[in-house]
C-alpha cells in the first residue's frame, strides 16, 4: 500500500493520455491526427516539449505542431486568473462564460461587488470582522483540504477581505460601528439647553443649530455623517433620503458603464449597425433619463434651501430684493429669482428653463425609442435587399422579420429594464436600513436592557445572546443576503447591458488525480 499513490497516479494519467488519443483520426503512413485549440502564448512552449519528448524518445520529426487554416470554428474563451481574480471570474462564468475576444465584466467585478456590498452591509464593527476573517485565511493553510467548501472559501479570501474593507469604508461614511455613532470629529450642531452644546439630556423637540454658516468649510464634518443625526428625532427621515440617493447615484453609475461596454464591444468586432443603431440611442436614452436625474440629486444637494426659502418671504411688506409685497402674495411673485414654475425657483424648479429643458430631454428619449426598435431591421432589410436577387428575396425578407421580432424584444427590455434596474439598485439602500436597524434593535432590547438592570449576571448573559445573535443574523445570515443581492445585481443589472455570456470555456488536456 506504500506504493499506492503513485500507481493510482500513473494509472489515471494513462487513462487520460489513452482518452485524448481515442479523439484523434487516422492518417498516412500510420500517422494520427487531431485538432485542437491552444493558448497563443503557450505555443512555443508546446512546440519546446514536443521537440524535447522527441529528443528523448529519439523518434525526431514523429509529430509536428501547425496552424489549421482559415476558417476556424469559434474559438473557446480562456482568461488567465490568478488567485486575486480567480473567485471573481467563478462568478462570472457561472452565469455565463465571455465569448471569444468579448469584454470580460470579472476585472470590473473585482471593483464593484466589494463596494456594492459594503454599501448594504456598511457598518465599521461588522465589517471588521469579515475583515480580520479574510486575513486569517490568508494566514492558514486550508488551499489543500480534502473539504471543497473549505477550498471553495479559501480562494474566496481576496474577496472576503476586500468585502470587509468596504463594509469598513462605507461604515465609516454612515458613522455606524456596531449601530453606534462614532463621535471621532467635533459636530457641527450644537443642542439649545446641552451642557456646551454638546453632552447632556435635553427635551424632546429641542433644536440643533449649525455652528457655522451654510456651505463653509467650518459647516462641513471631516468625513462622513455627522453624530449629531443619530440622536435626532429624524434620524430615520434623513438616512433614508441619503441612502436612497446614493444607490440611485451609484447604479446609473454602473448601468451606464455597461451600455459603454456595449459601444466598444460593438466597435471591436466591427459591428457597426449595432454601435450606431443601438448603443448611441441606448446611450441618449439612458443620459437623457437617468444621468440627468443623478445631475438634479446632486445639484438639490449642493442648494442652499435655507437661503431658497427666505428669497420666497415676505417681511416688513418688502421682498428678498426689496419689491413691496403682502403676506397673501403668490410665492412665485415674492421670490427673487424668477426662474419662473409656481415657485419661481424658492422651491422647485432649480435653476431657470428647467421646465423646457426636461421636456426637450424626454422627447429626445422619446425619440430614441423607435430608434431602436426599427434602426436595425431597417438596416438589415436595405442592405440584403441591395446585395441578393428577387429570388433570394423572400428569405431575405423572412430573416428580417425574425430581426425585427427580436429587435421588437430587445428594444422592450432595454426602455422597461432602465427603469426596473434602477428601481432594483434601491436594495442597496433597503438591505443597508435594514442592517442598521437590526444592530440597533439588539443593542438596546439586549445590551442596553441589561445595564439598566444593574445586575452582573443578566449583563454577561445578555451579552452572551446578543454576541450569539450578532454572529448567526448579522455575521451570517445577513452577510449571506447582502453578498446574494450583489451578485443578482451583477448578474442582471449590469452584465446584461453588453454581456452576451454564450462563449466556451477552454478546456486544456489536464491530468485529474483524485485527492486520497
Amino acid at each position: 500500500m506504500q506504493h499506492h499513490a503513485g500507481w493510482q497516479m500513473t494509472i489515471e494519467r494513462e487513462k487520460a493520455v489513452y482518452h485524448a488519443l481515442n479523439l484523434f483520426r487516422a492518417d498516412v503512413s500510420g500517422m494520427l491526427r487531431a485538432e485542437g485549440w491552444i493558448v497563443a502564448s503557450s505555443e512555443a512552449e508546446a512546440r519546446t516539449l514536443i521537440a524535447r519528448s522527441h529528443a528523448a524518445m529519439d523518434l525526431a520529426g514523429a509529430s509536428m505542431l501547425a496552424t489549421v487554416p482559415l476558417p476556424w470554428p469559434s474559438p473557446p474563451t480562456f482568461y488567465d486568473t490568478n488567485d486575486f481574480t480567480r473567485a471573481f471570474q467563478e462568478f462570472v462564468d457561472t452565469y455565463g462564460v465571455p465569448r471569444y475576444k468579448e469584454i470580460n465584466p470579472a476585472p470590473f467585478t473585482a471593483v464593484t461587488f466589494p463596494f456594492l456590498f459594503g454599501m448594504m452591509y456598511g457598518d465599521i464593527g461588522h465589517g471588521t470582522c469579515i475583515l480580520l476573517f479574510g486575513l486569517y485565511l490568508f494566514l492558514s493553510d486550508s488551499v489543500n483540504s480534502k473539504d471543497e467548501m473549505t477550498r471553495g472559501i479559501y480562494t474566496a479570501r481576496y474577496m472576503l477581505t476586500m468585502m470587509g474593507a468596504s463594509a469598513i469604508y462605507v461604515g465609516a461614511v454612515y458613522n455606524d460601528c456596531f449601530s453606534l455613532a462614532l463621535a471621532l470629529f467635533d459636530s457641527t450642531y450644537r443642542w439649545q439647553g446641552a451642557q456646551d452644546g454638546l453632552s447632556g439630556r435635553v427635551a424632546s423637540g429641542v433644536s440643533a443649530n449649525m455652528t457655522a454658516s451654510y456651505g463653509t468649510a467650518s459647516n462641513v464634518y471631516p468625513f462622513g455623517v455627522d453624530p449629531a443625526w443619530h440622536v435626532s428625532e429624524n434620524e430615520l427621515l434623513f438616512f433614508n433620503s441619503m441612502k436612497m440617493k446614493t444607490a440611485v447615484i451609484f447604479g446609473v453609475v454602473q448601468m451606464t458603464l455597461g451600455i459603454l461596454l456595449k459601444g466598444i464591444n460593438a466597435l471591436y468586432f466591427g459591428e457597426y449597425a449595432v454601435f450606431f443603431l443601438e448603443f448611441l440611442p441606448m446611450l441618449v436614452f439612458d443620459c437623457c433619463l437617468f444621468v440627468y436625474m443623478v445631475i438634479l440629486i446632486f445639484a438639490k444637494w449642493a442648494i442652499d434651501w435655507n437661503q431658497r426659502q427666505l428669497m420666497g418671504t415676505c417681511t416688513h411688506n418688502m421682498t428678498y430684493d426689496g419689491r413691496p409685497c403682502t403676506s397673501t402674495a403668490l410665492l412665485k411673485d415674492k421670490c427673487a429669482l424668477k426662474y419662473g414654475g409656481d415657485s419661481g425657483g424658492c422651491a422647485p424648479p432649480m435653476y431657470p428653463g428647467q421646465g423646457s429643458t426636461q421636456s426637450v430631454l424626454l422627447a429626445i428619449a422619446f425619440l430614441c425609442v423607435p430608434t431602436l426598435l426599427f434602426g436595425k431591421p431597417m438596416y438589415s432589410y436595405f442592405e440584403k435587399h441591395n446585395a441578393h436577387d428577387g429570388a433570394a428575396g423572400n428569405s431575405g425578407e423572412h430573416s428580417v422579420s425574425e430581426e425585427f421580432i427580436h429587435q421588437c424584444i430587445e428594444t422592450i427590455e432595454f426602455v422597461l429594464g432602465m427603469v426596473s434596474n434602477t428601481a432594483s439598485y434601491l436594495r442597496l439602500w433597503a438591505l443597508s436600513l435594514a442592517h442598521s436597524e437590526l444592530a440597533q434593535v439588539f443593542w438596546k432590547k439586549i445590551i442596553l436592557a441589561a445595564v439598566g438592570a444593574n445586575n452582573g449576571i443578566f449583563v454577561f448573559a445578555s451579552y452572551s445572546i446578543f454576541a450569539v445573535v450578532t454572529i448567526a443574523v448579522l455575521l451570517a445570515m445577513d452577510l449571506l443576503e447582502c453578498f446574494l443581492h450583489a451578485l443578482r445585481l451583477h448578474w442582471v443589472e449590469f452584465q446584461n447591458k453588453f454581456y452576451k455570456a454564450d462563449g466556451i470555456r477552454f478546456a486544456p488536456f489536464k491530468v485529474a488525480v483524485s485527492r486520497s
